[in-house]
């Protein structure tokens, strides 16, 4: 299996949490502070320098009031879009 950090799929991931939180119009502060979070956890992630796992991307939807099940689900579908090459 490959390292995930700098994958294709961990930018998905990254792109994904950076969409949601600015459909909701909040800046990396503005949504560090409902986490009860630092800004650099935040901007760690979505510079895609730190994995989130389930229960970290689960507390960010909730903190933008996104639906974490359908977002995951977007997440899945865009990893069947990506090249053989990119997977394990």
């Amino acid at each position: 299996m490959k390292k995930t950090l700098h994958s294709p799929h961990s930018k998905i991931i990254a792109q994904t949490l950076v969409n949601i939180r600015k459909d909701v119009n909040l800046t990396q502060r503005q949504l560090a502070e409902r986490l009860g979070r630092e800004h650099s956890f935040i901007a760690h992630y979505e510079l895609g320098e730190r994995r989130v796992d389930l229960a970290e991307f689960y507390w960010i939807c909730e903190a933008c009031q996104a639906d974490a099940i359908a977002q995951a689900s977007n997440i899945m579908k865009a990893f069947t879009q990506l090249s053989p090459q990119s997977s394990p």
